[in-house]
């Protein structure tokens, strides 16, 4: 982003009059204003708003930072090399390590509130067990119940995205890894771009979910008006 973009989103918090629900209005609004879809569009939200400003904050102190450089301000007499270096390296550090962290966060806790989503339409007997279980697993078994509603492979792609970086990223965090992530390194960039294909994928498989979610609150209401 450009300084000249940066300052025509200044205060711009409301984003142009609306407010931080508008954020996730680009990616998911629940059709059937079912409370657990609701409870989603939330958090969907708050993960939009703060995937923008967390954007814009590094490119805004990037600026900030390039500035400084160039006009020389930062440097401390008889200390000007260390100062350059110190400077150049919170630079670096600001447009890597820190953007990919804050991407590599939003993706996961994107995958954790399509899982949240999952756990609350898992409700049949037997089905809090299925709560301790993986995102695949979870996600299988409601295409397997709404097969006639849900399409299961497009379900299986967004899941399949998700579940694949947001245990990439986590593998990342830490040093003893397994052999298979060392000797197979993912080649995913965490970027702001990645954040947002999150956001847009835990959106597509939502919508998927929310029909199946209907059918079956449809299915429930009949079975209930039927008295044999």
């Amino acid at each position: 982003m450009t300084e000249a973009e940066l300052e025509s989103h200044e205060g711009d918090d409301t984003k142009d009059g609306w407010y931080l629900l508008a954020y996730g209005d680009e990616y998911f609004v629940s059709r059937h204003n079912r409370i657990e879809f609701v409870d989603f569009e939330y958090r969907l939200s708050s993960l939009a708003w703060l995937c923008s400003k967390i954007a814009k904050s590094i490119d805004a102190e990037l600026i900030e930072l390039r500035e400084t450089r160039e006009s020389g301000s930062h440097r401390v007499a008889g200390w000007e090399g260390e100062s350059d270096m110190m400077l150049d390296e919170s630079t670096y550090v600001l447009d890597t390590s820190t953007r990919q962290i804050s991407a590599g966060v939003i993706v996961v806790a994107a995958v954790a509130a399509l899982e949240s989503l999952m756990n609350r339409l898992l409700d049949q007997p037997g089905d809090e067990d299925l709560h301790r279980a993986g995102l695949t697993r979870k996600a299988r078994v409601l295409a397997e119940r709404w097969q006639d509603t849900v399409d299961r492979q497009e379900l299986e792609d967004h899941v399949s995205w998700l579940r694949e970086r947001r245990n990439s990223f986590a593998h990342r965090l830490i040093d003893d890894v397994d052999p298979q992530w060392r000797n197979h390194p993912a080649t995913w960039d965490f970027d702001d771009e990645a954040a947002d294909e999150a956001l847009e994928r835990i959106s597509a498989a939502a919508w998927l979910l929310e029909e199946g979610w209907e059918q079956h609150l449809t299915s429930q209401r009949a079975d209930a008006r039927y008295v044999p």
